[in-house]
């Protein structure tokens, strides 16, 4: 077996052959490496980061564009809109991946973190209903909406661009950075409102203060922007492309239906499975658990606040232990364990923080982070590896946002009337639990085994005919 002697991984050979590399098309050394990493986290983390501050901000939100009704009807008119993103994430997911399989993948970034900053600063800026009228709603539902379609391509590219660079046998921990990433941005969201709130009045909160955050993303995004365009595109992508303008091998190129081909029916099916709980707990624990405190328990704000925020940071640091436990015990073993965590632990969980005492809840929610962590860790890994190399963004990205998006997203709203309608306050664990065992399920009769997979396969890792490798293996990508 020969191995590229170059500090990051060569271009193995095609198919599914784990032995022998190609010269490797991209050599990225530790300076190259940590600049990869920082242009891919940074989108994440921008998108998590307006997740954010929309939520904790919809009551300010909604009385700037829903003037003339209750306080209440204007927060359910604010919230309506924040999910028009999540029903357009899955049609943003297929506008990218074609875009990322046909074009490259820093392409796709950059389009991505640049359509994404563009609305988000769009937002802070917008006139309110009482300066253009229903020009204004209209506005921001269409601002929405163009977030939906960015976001949708924002995670499958910069985990292609993480994984397709990863050192041998690092997969799982560059595959672990957007999910990191996710919760700092929930993170610094949440702790930035919490100041807000502490230090505006309300008045001026509604007037003005809330758009400061939404302009703070603007920056971030232009970082991003001016990093990724530094960067070359990946050596996975530089193959495809050698092949394709050598004629060496049929490498077929990207079309949209490509995302809904029938003999990756199986592979799109798993991918919804893992997205579903990854998106449910994620959301869960970075929007909804705050809200739960807050108003069912009946802790004081800041209090749910500074709890949550610390359940965010250890689980932001388990993430990469998570992908690490990948790389050592594989992708499906660690995704399985954290399945069977929320589909055991889901209610008692619920059971703690609905005591009301800091102590239960601060176990609940390290529990939570300990169960999450290793679901969301390798939802980017199982989304690159297990689809074939020239359509793996455009075949992974309906499945995929249809996961996260509008099932995951409604989570949230579902706990909330599960509350109201059993009259249990730990009754979001039976939503919880019930999306765990049910994907929990599925990926234990489908879910292959992608470790150490060849990255330039030319099929989905559901037909592959062996098993892959150990995760700990050196072989080329």
């Amino acid at each position: 077996m020969t191995h590229d002697p170059s500090p990051v991984v060569g271009v193995p050979a095609t198919g599914n052959t784990q032995s022998g590399t190609l010269e490797p098309g991209h050599v990225a050394g530790p300076a190259e490496q940590r600049r990869v990493a920082a242009a891919c986290v940074i989108g994440n983390f921008v998108e998590y980061f307006d997740f954010a501050i929309y939520g904790f901000f919809a009551a300010a939100i909604g009385a700037t564009f829903f003037p003339g009704g209750s306080a209440s009807t204007q927060l359910l008119q604010s919230l309506a809109v924040f999910g028009v993103a999540y029903v357009m994430r899955p049609l943003g997911g297929l506008v990218f991946g074609v875009i990322g399989d046909r074009a490259g993948r820093r392409a796709s970034l950059s389009i991505s973190i640049g359509v994404m900053g563009a609305a988000t600063a769009l937002i802070g800026l917008l006139p309110g209903y009482a300066t253009i009228g229903i020009a204004a709603p209209l506005l921001l539902v269409l601002l929405r909406c163009v977030q939906g379609l960015s976001v949708g391509g924002e995670w499958g590219a910069s985990s292609a661009y993480l994984i397709e660079t990863a050192p041998p046998g690092r997969r799982g921990v560059r595959g672990s950075y957007p999910s990191m990433a996710a919760a700092l941005g929930l993170l610094a969201g949440s702790l930035l409102a919490l100041v807000f709130g502490l230090l505006l009045t309300p008045e001026a909160l509604t007037t003005w203060g809330w758009r400061v955050p939404f302009l703070i993303a603007a920056p971030l995004a232009l970082l991003g922007l001016w990093i990724r365009r530094r960067l070359e595109d990946t050596p996975v992508f530089a193959e495809i492309e050698r092949r394709r303008a050598a004629e060496q091998a049929d490498v077929p190129r990207a079309r949209f239906r490509d995302a809904v081909r029938r003999d990756h029916a199986k592979a799109l099916l798993v991918t919804f499975s893992f997205s579903w709980i990854c998106g449910v707990g994620l959301y869960y624990l970075g929007s909804y658990v705050v809200n739960f405190l807050a108003s069912t328990v009946e802790l004081p704000r800041v209090q749910a606040v500074l709890l949550t925020g610390l359940a965010l940071a250890v689980y932001a640091g388990l993430c990469p232990l998570a992908g690490r436990a990948s790389d050592r015990f594989g992708r499906r073993r660690t995704v399985l364990f954290g399945c069977i965590g929320h589909a055991v632990l889901g209610i008692p969980m619920f059971m703690l923080m609905a005591t009301g005492n800091a102590v239960a809840i601060v176990v609940a929610l390290l529990l939570f982070g300990i169960v999450q962590a290793p679901i969301n860790a390798n939802t980017s890994l199982i989304l690159i590896e297990l689809f074939p190399a020239a359509t793996r963004l455009t075949s992974g990205s309906l499945g995929f946002n249809l996961g996260v998006g509008p099932p995951s997203g409604f989570g949230p709203l579902v706990a909330a009337a599960l509350v109201v309608g059993t009259g249990l306050d730990y009754s979001p664990g039976f939503f919880l639990a019930g999306v765990a065992l049910v994907c929990g399920l599925v990926l234990f009769a489908l879910l292959p085994e992608t470790a150490g997979r060849n990255l330039l396969a030319d099929t989905d890792a559901t037909q592959d005919t062996r098993p892959a490798r150990p995760a700990t293996t050196t072989t080329g990508i």
